[in-house]
């Protein structure tokens, strides 16, 4: 499989668990939840990703990084506060980092 095509199924991959995650945290339209996490997503899955192929990152730092940016995009977003969206971020990026690794093996 092309690094391109593992790339794109990598980011369809979060922004579907992550939207998962959305649907069972906040209460918000789910067409919305799912625009909400494509456009986060969007930003900060292909970013963590060349981080970690191309300059040797620790994925471990990028994911709290990723944690923190993603705090402020979804409490912007969803109106939530800053700690309900600490909760959603982290919750989000361990099941979208737990399913990678999953079909990493």
């Amino acid at each position: 499989m092309s690094l391109l095509i593992s790339l794109a199924l990598a980011l369809l991959l979060t922004v579907l668990s992550e939207f998962a995650v959305y649907l069972c945290l906040i209460h918000r339209s789910p067409w919305h939840l799912l625009m909400y996490s494509f456009l986060i997503n969007s930003v900060t899955n292909p970013l963590l990703n060349y981080l970690h192929i191309f300059e040797g990152y620790n994925i471990g730092g990028l994911e709290i990084l990723v944690v923190l940016v993603e705090i402020f995009l979804i409490s912007l977003l969803t109106e939530i506060s800053y700690s309900r969206a600490l909760m959603v971020s982290t919750a989000a990026n361990i099941a979208s980092f737990i399913l990678g690794i999953i079909l990493t093996f």
